[in-house]
């Protein structure tokens, strides 16, 4: 068995002991948030010998809102620190293929789709084998800073237990409807205008015209919806929506559907029956990414609307960079790392955020999206940049550690 598979505890596990255990440890650092982001940190952290305690306040595993695509720059991350086998299994893709109306673009890509709760599950797991403890089905809330204080204390809750933790750090992983930061007078959001809502689900297998190894990108009036083969043949399908038409067409199932019609592209039969998660709307930024002994990391940084696997390359990097940063211990700590971390993330995350953006103002209007397909099967150097720019390093690279 490898180390990343093995098995979560359930939440039931979460006994008497290990519960006075984590009242009684003083934490190096407490990661709140167990998505990429917050897995990869703290794993990180553990290798470099502190105390880490990780927290999510769903039930694990759980699912969550995504695209479900890693690009190449992402999988190479997970390479670099030795968590590439976490996407042992999924399904290699090595093309793009846009559609507006009755215009479409194949562009190259490489990646891999992948189940969010295996991935994220895994990643979990594999910090857990570096000395993190995890907590699952526990809701952290972040009381107020005292000044100079050497610590931040967290109230947890689990169930009908509660108690309060110490830490000397705080890492807020919880991405962008987390409330951990709810409390911070520096964390507040600045919202982009007409920014979109984001929609996942996931169907059974159909339709043998969406054949393995392509994301089908297809955008229509009020949002645009992804579409990926997994490797046990379900179809996720991810979206970004306009919310006013999403609520005038009767929720996400029914404008996702007359989007691919429009696209002259089938959908599941089951459409309207799925399980759909959804965000709060996902185009928004913090100007200020810290506080007193805690940082904003991932997308609790800020998002942009992410493409072909985007948004977790920027997690990944996010939490990578943040512990680079941080001083060898806990006790280290600088009142000027909150705004050193903010120059180092709008150095890198935000730098590669711009070709989001880019392409955000594109696929907001379907009329704009159809005729920049035709000016890129007409000029094929314009597409193949953006593919490159979008969809992580030289789209032609092989896809590193994807073992079947």
């Amino acid at each position: 068995m490898s180390r990343l598979d093995v098995p979560l505890p359930p939440t039931a596990s979460l006994d008497e002991r290990l519960w006075q255990t984590v009242q009684d440890t003083r934490w190096d650092v407490t990661v709140v948030g167990a998505g990429l982001a917050g897995g990869v940190s703290a794993a990180l952290l553990a290798e470099r010998g502190w105390r880490v305690l990780l927290i999510d306040r769903a039930a694990w595993p759980r699912d969550k809102t995504c695209g479900g695509c890693l690009n190449a720059r992402a999988m190479a991350a997970l390479q670099d620190i030795a968590m590439a086998e976490a996407l042992r299994g999924a399904q290699p893709l090595d093309h793009v293929v846009w559609h507006a109306g009755s215009q479409h673009l194949q562009l190259p890509t490489a990646g891999v789709a992948v189940d969010r709760a295996t991935l994220d599950a895994r990643i979990v797991a594999g910090a857990q084998q570096r000395g993190v403890t995890f907590l699952s089905a526990v809701a952290a809330t972040l009381l107020p800073a005292v000044n100079a204080a050497p610590e931040r204390q967290l109230h947890l809750r689990y169930g009908a237990q509660n108690t309060t933790i110490r830490s000397g750090l705080v890492l807020a992983c919880d991405g962008i409807h987390g409330n951990l930061l709810a409390g911070e007078p520096w964390a507040r959001w600045q919202v982009a205008r007409h920014a979109w809502i984001g929609v996942s689900a996931t169907a059974s297998a159909w339709d043998e015209d969406l054949p393995p190894g392509a994301i089908h990108m297809c955008v229509g009036i009020g949002g645009y919806v992804g579409l990926v083969r997994l490797a046990d043949r379900r179809v996720h399908i991810a979206a970004a929506l306009d919310p006013a038409i999403c609520r005038s067409r009767g929720g996400p199932a029914r404008l996702a559907a007359e989007i691919l019609r429009s696209c002259r592209h089938r959908h599941p039969p089951e459409l309207h029956a799925l399980q759909w998660h959804g965000t709060s709307q996902l185009t928004r930024a913090r100007p200020t990414l810290g506080g007193q002994r805690v940082l904003a990391v991932g997308d609790a940084c800020g998002y942009v609307e992410p493409f072909t696997g985007e948004g977790m390359a920027w997690a990944i990097q996010s939490a990578r960079a943040v512990v680079d940063i941080l001083p060898a211990t806990p006790a280290a700590w600088s009142a000027a790392l909150p705004q050193r971390w903010r120059r180092c993330q709008n150095a890198t995350i935000r730098r590669r955020q711009f070709w989001c953006r880019v392409l955000r103002g594109v696929v907001h209007h379907p009329n704009l999206t159809a005729a920049s397909l035709v000016l890129g099967r007409a000029w094929p150097p314009a597409g193949t940049f953006l593919a490159a720019h979008i969809g992580g390093e030289s789209p032609q690279a092989a896809s590193p550690g994807v073992t079947p």
